[in-house]
């Protein structure tokens, strides 16, 4: 996953306003001082499914998407925690709609993740960019803390790295304060804490200080 010379077209895939930032934060940050495009899709509000009165997470997109350089976004209004209530056609047509170029990149949720949501995203996505001729497409998995390593089957087989500095990380915890009645207290999986020590992890597992983990599910080139 090496910068490269010519913009291309990024699209971020997430269930919840917020899986944006937890799962690809930084790399959405270093893509977008590179010059390339993206653009964001989130699904639910991330809290209708809760009891007691819950603020919606979809006006916070606006000024996220600012801060972390995404071109634009649409927010769908689909069940929060219910998605496989829905027809999985319904969620491909969601993608189809509103992604109008078709992308260079694709960054989605790991289909295996203990959140419902996260693994009908990322099979919507696999069925609305199934391959097809001429179709050259590069799509990742992301990690996303408390649902990704909350999982009991198939692990998070990470095989691709995304070489951030100091500055995206610095962007990406100060953009999930934007979503601060989210995050936990140390040692829980969603602190700021253990955000930040992942992306060291991940980056001494390939000799850079910092980094971005993804599961390569498809590359055509």
């Amino acid at each position: 996953m090496s910068p490269s010379q010519n913009s291309k077209k990024v699209l971020i895939l997430g269930a919840h306003p917020d899986d944006e930032t937890l799962g690809c934060g930084g790399t959405i940050c270093r893509l977008a001082r590179e010059g390339h495009e993206i653009q964001l899709l989130t699904f639910t509000d991330g809290t209708s499914s809760r009891e007691g009165h819950q603020i919606s997470r979809t006006p916070k997109l606006q000024k996220v998407c600012e801060m972390l350089g995404i071109s634009h976004y649409t927010s769908g209004e689909f069940p929060d925690n219910a998605l496989d209530s829905v027809p999985l056609l319904q969620l491909c047509k969601f993608i189809e709609e509103n992604v109008s170029t078709t992308p260079d990149m694709v960054f989605t949720h790991f289909q295996e993740d203990l959140n419902v949501d996260h693994q009908l995203v990322t099979k919507a996505a696999l069925t609305a960019f199934r391959p097809q001729f001429g179709l050259r497409m590069e799509i990742y998995s992301y990690y996303v803390p408390s649902a990704t390593d909350y999982a009991s089957g198939r692990p998070f087989n990470g095989n691709s790295y995304m070489i951030l500095k100091r500055q995206d990380v610095e962007k990406k915890l100060q953009v999930l304060k934007c979503y601060e009645e989210e995050m936990r207290t140390y040692p829980h999986s969603r602190s700021y804490e253990n955000v930040e020590n992942l992306m060291k992890v991940w980056g001494a597992e390939v000799g850079a200080q910092y980094c971005e983990k993804f599961e390569l599910l498809r590359m055509v080139g």
